[in-house]
């Protein structure tokens, strides 16, 4: 009615984490310094997914630089992305929460990325938005090798960023794949139609590309703003081409098996072709070496481990990619 005060909209913000206390302060200490949207109240839900707690003083510490905010911390004993992401869910849905966001532990983010989000959603009414997930600066310490693997992620990050952005201006930001590294959703859509993410993929991940096309399926709106930055620290043991490889192997095992229950028939006369194109792209950038100063050698590997990952998913392989932490 006129002249009543506008009603504070209360946003979760989600956090799951196993296994990871120090780059987790990182992203606590982030969260400290971020600006909180006008006409909001923000608390935090911390999930860890581990048969018993072991974080206990690092959300202490984290709550005495929030004493104004709640801070909850739950513990998830069914190892697995997607059940604590869904834990993060319920306990936004059961506290009443409006919308709820993502980013991961091994992340910060910068101070307007909740204001910049928040905007996104609500020009648009989003019921699902993303953002750029940006490589941190490597450290000091890092080799050659270890040097010359990050430059050839941080230009495969950055070239996909630059894709996402001219999809976006051209009105195509519902074709953008939303991940939960940097993302918002509108929590009267999940209330409504009661998507969750898939506890089938267990340690596989890929829930939430799932998810992002389950609730488009339903009917959700999604898009994705450059404005709202993340950060991801890539700890050495990344950087590596075997991770390289695993990551991609493990990637192309999700999507193919996904491919292959819904459309079988369809995905297996394809199969020859898309063999044959992963072939030809993995000699050129193998090729290519010399003229790249090795960059295209985490490209090869990604493309390696591609074609070897579909053969897998052909045969019945599950992805396990989240079985091993990386940056304890």
């Amino acid at each position: 009615m006129p002249g009543e005060p506008a009603k504070t909209r209360s946003i979760c913000v989600g956090t799951i984490t196993r296994n990871r206390p120090v780059m987790l302060k990182s992203l606590f200490e982030s969260y400290a310094r971020m600006q909180v949207p006008a006409g909001t109240s923000i608390r935090f839900v911390v999930v860890e997914n581990n048969d018993q707690p072991t974080l206990s003083d690092v959300v202490e510490t984290f709550r005495a630089l929030l004493p104004q905010s709640t801070v909850q911390y739950e513990v998830e004993p069914r190892l697995g992305i997607a059940f604590a992401r869904n834990r993060v869910l319920d306990c936004a849905l059961d506290a009443g929460d409006d919308l709820l966001t993502f980013a991961d532990d091994d992340e910060t983010v910068e101070p307007d990325w909740l204001v910049q989000l928040l905007a996104e959603r609500d020009v648009f009414d989003f019921d699902i938005v993303g953002s750029p997930v940006r490589l941190a600066p490597h450290g000091p310490d890092v080799t050659v090798w270890q040097k010359m693997i990050w430059s050839g992620m941080d230009r495969a990050n950055r070239n996909s960023e630059a894709k996402y952005l001219r999809r976006r201006n051209a009105g195509q930001g519902d074709r953008i794949r939303i991940a939960t590294g940097s993302w918002m959703g509108n929590l009267a859509f999940f209330r409504r139609t009661g998507v969750r993410f898939d506890n089938a993929l267990a340690l596989a991940g890929g829930e939430d590309w799932r998810l992002w096309a389950d609730a488009r399926r339903l009917g959700a709106k999604t898009g994705w703003t450059p404005a709202a930055v993340a950060y991801e620290t890539v700890p050495q043991d990344r950087l590596t081409f075997a991770y390289q490889y695993r990551r991609s192997r493990d990637i192309s095992i999700i999507e193919m098996r996904t491919k292959l229950n819904k459309h079988r028939t369809a995905t297996l006369l394809r199969l020859p072709g898309s063999l044959m194109g992963r072939l030809l792209s993995l000699c050129l950038y193998l090729m290519a070496v010399p003229f790249t100063r090795g960059r295209t050698l985490v490209k090869a590997a990604s493309r390696l481990g591609s074609i070897v990952g579909v053969l897998r998913a052909c045969m019945g392989s599950e992805s396990a990619h989240y079985k091993r932490v990386s940056g304890t």
